[in-house]
């Protein structure tokens, strides 16, 4: 009897702490590098270096940093885990990363520079600060430049990713103005 019960408890406990994707029959679980990812579908680079092409349905979960989330959430370079079936439909997604800062390029009037700082006046009125660094690549005119050749006037477009440094400053020397 003692020992009926101990295999009973014992059972119980492994039953209590399987993980719940266990629970589901005929259910696979893969861990990889999001290497892309559509509204329907997710490529994984496994852990043995093959490729994992998953479907996403609209009731896959998807957690992302431990939090409910959405397919737009995910993003290439995430460590990840999919619960699926046999034909390649994601049961659950969970991913870990951090978001990438945004792509952006700000085009305006250089109003002044300085070997760490581009401030330009956009067309709008506006004005904005660009962090510039030692791997900021100048260009002026269609040719290599370093940031102080730049002048107040001059036209110009800096590639940035959020507030990281200028990866790219390309300028035009501001128009000359014609006699009358």
């Amino acid at each position: 009897m003692r020992r009926g019960l101990l295999l009973l408890v014992c059972l119980f406990a492994l039953v209590a702490g399987a993980p719940a994707g266990a629970a589901r029959v005929g259910l696979t679980t893969d861990r990889g590098i999001v290497q892309s990812v559509s509204p329907l579908q997710l490529v994984l680079r496994s852990l043995d270096g093959s490729t994992l092409v998953f479907q996403i349905r609209p009731r896959t979960v998807i957690l992302v940093n431990g939090q409910p989330a959405t397919v737009s959430a995910l993003q290439a370079g995430f460590a990840a885990t999919v619960v699926h079936d046999a034909q390649g439909r994601a049961y659950e997604i969970r991913a870990i990363g951090q978001k990438r800062a945004e792509r952006q390029i700000d085009k305006g009037v250089v109003v002044s520079v300085s070997p760490g700082l581009l401030v330009l006046k956009q067309a709008d009125g506006s004005v904005v600060s660009i962090q510039l660094g030692p791997r900021t690549v100048v260009t002026l005119d269609g040719l290599p430049a370093r940031i102080t050749d730049l002048r107040p006037g001059d036209l110009a477009a800096a590639l940035h990713y959020g507030s990281a440094p200028a990866r790219e400053v390309r300028a035009l020397p501001r128009p000359q103005r014609r006699p009358l």
